[in-house]
Formats: C-alpha cells, sequence, structure tokens
C-alpha cells in the first residue's frame, strides 16, 4: 500500500491546488458525515417522519460504523498528510485512513434512505451527497483514493446486504419472546465489542513511523472509544425499541403536524442533557473505567431516542400510538 499511496498523493495535490475557496464548502459538505450530524438526522427520522425506517436508518448506521472501526483497525493505514508534506491537512483526524469512514457511512446511510424514498430525484439527491462527501475528504487531504473507493463499495455492499436481509430477519425476530430479543440485543452488542477488539489485537506489536507521527501531530489511532460509543448506542436503541414495542406498540411518527417540531426540540434537550452533560462528567482516559461510562452514556443516548423520549412525547400530548400490544 505504501507505493499506491505515494502515487495516490498526486490526486490529493491536484485537487488542493484547485485553490484554497473550496476550503470552506468541502469542510460544510464533509460535516454531513459527522457524528453530530447524525444524532440529528436519526431522531429526526425516528420521531418525526417514520419510526421504522427511522430504526432501520439506525441499525446500517450503527453496523457501518462498526464495519469501518474493524476494518482500519486490520488495515492501519495512513492519512495523506501523514506521510507527505506536500499534502495540506486542511481537516484533523486521530484515526487510521482505510477505509473511508465518511465514505463509507455516506453509501450506506443514504443509498438506504434512497431505497426506503424509491424516488428518482432522491436517488439521484443521494448519490450527489455521496460523490461530494468522498470527494472533499480527498480535497482535504485526509483521505486517499482508494479510501474513499473502498469506503464506497462496502457501504454499498451494507446496503445491499441489509436489502436482502431485513424482511426475513425481522420476520424471525418478530416469532421470539420478549426475552428471546432482550437476549438477542444484549448477545449482539457483545459480538459488536468482540469483533472490534479482535481487529484491534491484531495490532498488537505494530508501531506506528514515526515520520507519520511527526506529520499528524495529534494521533490515537487505536482509540477504542468508537467501538463504545457504537456498541452503547446499538445496545440502548435496541432494548429502547424492543421494551417500547412492546409496551406501548408502535407510534405515528409522521403525525402531529406542529407537534413534531417541538417534540424533536424535546427530544434534542434530552440528547443533549446527556451527550454534552454526562461528557463533561465522564474521564475520557484510554482505560476500562472510561470505555464503561462511555458505554453507559451512550447507552442512555440510545434508550432516551428508542424509549423514553417517546414515552415523554406521550405524557405531554406530543404524540400518539398506533396500538397497544395484545
Amino acid at each position: 500500500m505504501a507505493i499506491i499511496n505515494s502515487i495516490e498523493v498526486i490526486v490529493n495535490q491536484f485537487l488542493q491546488s484547485l485553490g484554497m475557496w473550496l476550503k470552506g464548502p468541502m469542510l460544510a459538505i464533509t460535516a454531513l458525515g459527522y457524528e453530530e450530524f447524525f444524532v440529528l438526522l436519526l431522531p429526526t427520522i425516528y420521531w418525526c417522519m417514520d419510526q421504522m425506517v427511522g430504526l432501520r436508518v439506525g441499525i446500517v448506521l450503527l453496523w457501518g460504523n462498526m464495519f469501518n472501526t474493524f476494518f482500519k483497525f486490520l488495515f492501519h493505514n495512513p492519512r495523506p498528510y501523514w506521510i507527505s508534506g506536500q499534502v495540506q491537512a486542511l481537516s484533523h483526524e486521530t484515526s487510521f485512513g482505510l477505509p473511508s469512514g465518511h465514505a463509507q457511512i455516506a453509501a450506506s446511510v443514504w443509498g438506504w434512505l434512497a431505497v426506503e424514498v424509491k424516488k428518482r430525484w432522491f436517488s439521484i439527491v443521494a448519490v450527489v451527497i455521496i460523490f461530494l462527501i468522498g470527494l472533499s475528504r480527498i480535497y482535504l487531504g485526509v483521505h486517499f483514493l482508494t479510501d474513499v473507493l473502498v469506503g464506497w463499495l462496502l457501504g454499498g455492499l451494507l446496503v445491499w446486504a441489509f436489502s436482502a436481509w431485513w424482511k426475513p430477519v425481522s420476520a424471525w425476530l418478530q416469532k421470539q419472546s420478549l426475552t428471546g430479543k432482550l437476549f438477542l440485543a444484549a448477545a449482539s452488542t457483545v459480538v459488536m465489542i468482540l469483533l472490534v477488539l479482535a481487529a484491534h489485537w491484531t495490532g498488537r506489536g505494530w508501531v506506528m513511523n514515526p515520520d507519520w507521527v511527526e506529520r499528524a501531530g495529534e494521533v490515537a489511532p487505536y482509540n477504542l472509544d468508537g467501538a463504545f460509543t457504537l456498541s452503547g448506542t446499538w445496545f440502548g436503541m435496541m432494548m429502547g425499541y424492543i421494551v417500547l414495542t412492546a409496551t406501548k406498540g408502535h407510534f405515528k411518527a409522521g403525525e402531529g403536524g406542529w407537534k413534531r417540531l417541538v417534540r424533536f426540540v424535546v427530544g434534542l434537550v434530552g440528547i443533549l442533557a446527556l451527550y454534552l452533560g454526562l461528557g463533561q462528567l465522564f474521564p475520557r482516559n484510554p482505560d476500562v473505567l472510561s470505555y464503561t461510562l462511555r458505554f453507559i452514556r451512550y447507552t442512555l443516548i440510545g434508550l432516551w431516542v428508542a424509549w423514553l423520549g417517546p414515552l415523554v412525547f406521550e405524557k405531554l400530548k406530543l404524540l400518539d400510538f398506533e396500538a397497544k400490544p395484545e
């Protein structure tokens, strides 16, 4: 990969040679792939548009991110500005580069939304967004062309696999008992953590090139924060959804007019209280305590989005449920 990367730097240099006037627009585009954007997008869909679509988007998003982290740990490939002083770091990343998380998540989430919407105009918009996000990563100097192409490929494969397996798997899950569903949610969380830890373990003894460290500045390519962010959110979201549907049924996310805006604002306050509030209180060190507290923090966020938030909305008469369980 070292030889390929040294050649691919030319692509980064070419895009950056087009001018710094592109930096602002590219940073704005790349923001569509960051965690903060999806913290807004997922609840918007789940609470205010369609509960089941929101759930499916959440599944694609979380498992897509998990696989991205898995492969980053396996490949431990550098970023362009880590290996070449001729590439400007117009953004900064501390993790490995291959595959591009932005490109992969854009392809999987926007690709899945295109499957859900089934409108030609939306599919075109989705493709444009996917392309521009990938392009922005190359321009900003944080990804090679190969990183982006592999990210797009993995994102597309995830959409294909989820499209093929969702109906039969969800039909099978519906037949399981409440206890069985809760067990599967917990077991899948353990699998998610173990997969990332296994990939992390393969890098034992691997030493990062000193030249990369010198050019990259602050780096933490083997940081496990992401693994516990994803697994905690997954655990909370799945547990919350299972309990909510077992006790209350499904809610009417697409109804309510102005109430949809109000419940989004109320729900967002809850997310921010957990995301920012606990983020300030909990330590952020690379140790067992910090990872455990991070898992708890994001479990609470997942529970709020999938379960507690809708219950609060109902109490405030901002949301109605379709049917009570039998």
